[in-house]
C-alpha cells in the first residue's frame, strides 16, 4: 500500500474502515522523550494503534505508556474522521492550532497556554 511505513494518522484510516465501533484519536503524545502528534483509535477499553502493533491493547496501558491525557487529544466519531478526511484531503491532524508542530520539547498544553 505504502513504500514507506505509514503515519499513525494513515493508521487510523485502516482502523476505523475495519471495525464500525471505533472512535478516531488524534492527540499529543511522549514518546522517546519529546511530545509528537500521533494518531490511534479506540473501542471500549481497547486501542487500536497500528503503528505499535497489530494487536489492540488496554486503554489504561497506553494512556500511562504515553502520557495521554484528554486535553491533549482531539476526538471524531467514525463517521465525522470520513467526513473531515474527505473535506480536507488528508487523514489529519486536523485542528492545526492544537497541533501546532510535528513535535514539542516542551509540554504541549504549556505552549498552547503560552500563545493565548
Amino acid at each position: 500500500m505504502f513504500d514507506r511505513k505509514p503515519t499513525s494518522f494513515e493508521s487510523c484510516l485502516e482502523a476505523a474502515s475495519e471495525n464500525p465501533e471505533t472512535e478516531v484519536v488524534h492527540g499529543w503524545i511522549f514518546k522517546d522523550g519529546t511530545w509528537q502528534t500521533h494518531g490511534w483509535c479506540e473501542f471500549a477499553d481497547r486501542v487500536i494503534d497500528l503503528t505499535e502493533s497489530s494487536h489492540s491493547m488496554p486503554k489504561f496501558d497506553y494512556y500511562v505508556k504515553f502520557k495521554v491525557s484528554p486535553e491533549r487529544t482531539r476526538r471524531y466519531t467514525r463517521l465525522n474522521f470520513f467526513e473531515r478526511m474527505a473535506a480536507e484531503g488528508h487523514v489529519g491532524p486536523f485542528d492545526k492550532e492544537f497541533f501546532f508542530a510535528d513535535t514539542s520539547d516542551e509540554d504541549p498544553l504549556t505552549v498552547i497556554a503560552a500563545k493565548a
